[in-house]
């Protein structure tokens, strides 16, 4: 861990709101090619991104303050400034992840209530998957390791997986009497974690990388239509 903040203290976080709306747009993380040094992004950001891929590389315990500041472009002491320490470090984290698939899968249902088609799903899921592979991966390697603080980010996926897409089909009736809804609220959240968290594995059976576009989408058709096949009325 970096050196511990000074006796007088690091300035307080900023707001709950101000971080959020730094976080929310997943064109700002890109993660699949997560940049150290985004000209774009707020120095918080750039933090915050640096910090997420190393997480996701060599895991919440082996990055330090210092890494996540190497990476960032940044000295330990800016770090700091803004975080104070790694626990919030790690806290804005988990902030981010939670933000992103909760602005992702928000507009698939609208304030409406309405139901999503299947192929909307599908597609907004396969967006999701690949826009933000560092950060489920992350989460699986977190989860791996029986950290806690994953735990609760999973429990959040599981239930946005049950309120924003379940329970539209179930409320418009399009969802099988005997469909088991636990499981299949579990298992969209474990299916998506699995695919990137074994990408490496899965590419070698296919004609091409997992995240090219030809082969995420034969992902995306494939799942698409085992979900609706076995969950559909």
């Amino acid at each position: 861990m970096g050196r511990p903040a000074s006796s007088r203290g690091a300035p307080p976080a900023p707001p709950a709101q101000a971080r959020r709306a730094a976080v929310i747009s997943s064109a700002s993380v890109s993660d699949s090619q997560v940049p150290a040094q985004p000209s774009d992004l707020s120095t918080y950001a750039r933090i915050r991104n640096a910090a997420l891929q190393g997480f996701a590389d060599k895991g919440v315990a082996a990055t330090s303050i210092r890494d996540v500041a190497a990476a960032a472009g940044l000295s330990p002491g800016l770090v700091q400034h803004h975080f104070g320490t790694k626990a919030r470090l790690r806290e804005a984290v988990n902030e981010y992840v939670i933000a992103v698939a909760v602005e992702t899968f928000r507009g698939l249902v609208g304030e409406s209530g309405g139901e999503p088609a299947w192929e909307a799903m599908g597609d907004t899921v396969t967006a999701w998957v690949r826009d933000n592979a560092v950060a489920l991966r992350y989460l699986a390697r977190a989860l791996a390791e029986g950290d806690e603080e994953a735990a609760k980010i999973f429990d959040a996926l599981v239930e946005i997986a049950r309120t924003g897409w379940l329970a539209p089909l179930d409320g418009d009736g399009r969802l099988r009497a005997d469909a088991d809804r636990d499981w299949a609220a579990l298992h969209v959240v474990v299916f998506n974690l699995a695919c990137v968290f074994f990408e490496p594995a899965i590419s070698r059976h296919l004609p091409g990388p997992f995240f090219g576009a030809d082969q995420l989408q034969r992902w995306n058709t494939a799942t698409t239509e085992l979900y609706r096949r076995a969950l559909s009325t």
